[in-house]
């Protein structure tokens, strides 16, 4: 293979080949998105979220980690099982946590998982309940409450405390 000094072109005669951008055609030509849609959609999607009652929605979810959570109470329980549920519970509703304007429901989500994450299932100790308890006390405390949008010093001592409990932090 040829070498050519370096910011010198190789002799010969080349042609650059420019693929069409069909979208770009798209978006500035003439089916441009009208701005008044868009702004409709956007209002109309932060009505929703702020319509959104996480404590109907995560219901469900809220179910399935009490159930979990009596799970690993209960003495010779396999730990991995009620943890899996816990973790991927936890994970879904840190998305709608983001999503629907909960940070704390986001904040105490990932400190679960991460928690979850330190080591095997069960290894941590016995005390693995008591933080895993406290972490969907405090999620069930915030979802029933509302605790939408930032919730200044009170819920940031919340999140600190999960954090030591933790040690996520």
């Amino acid at each position: 293979m040829p070498t050519h000094p370096k910011g010198q072109s190789p002799k010969g005669s080349y042609e650059v080949i420019h693929q069409p951008n069909k979208l770009k055609d798209l978006v500035g030509g003439p089916a441009r998105m009208d701005e008044r849609l868009i702004e409709k959609a956007e209002a109309a999607l932060a009505e929703a979220i702020a319509n959104i009652d996480l404590a109907e929605t995560a219901k469900e979810s809220i179910e399935k980690l009490d159930t979990a959570v009596e799970l690993l109470r209960q003495d010779g329980t396999e730990p991995a099982g009620p943890e899996r549920t816990i973790y991927t519970v936890m994970h879904d509703l840190r998305s709608q946590g983001a999503s629907f304007g909960y940070p704390m429901v986001e904040k105490i989500a990932t400190s679960m998982n991460r928690y979850l994450e330190l080591g095997e299932p069960g290894a941590r100790g016995h005390n693995d309940i008591d933080a895993i308890k406290a972490h969907v006390d405090a999620l069930k405390a915030v979802v029933a409450t509302k605790m939408k949008g930032e919730v200044g010093a009170i819920g940031q001592q919340i999140v600190d405390g999960l954090y030591k409990i933790s040690r996520t932090k």
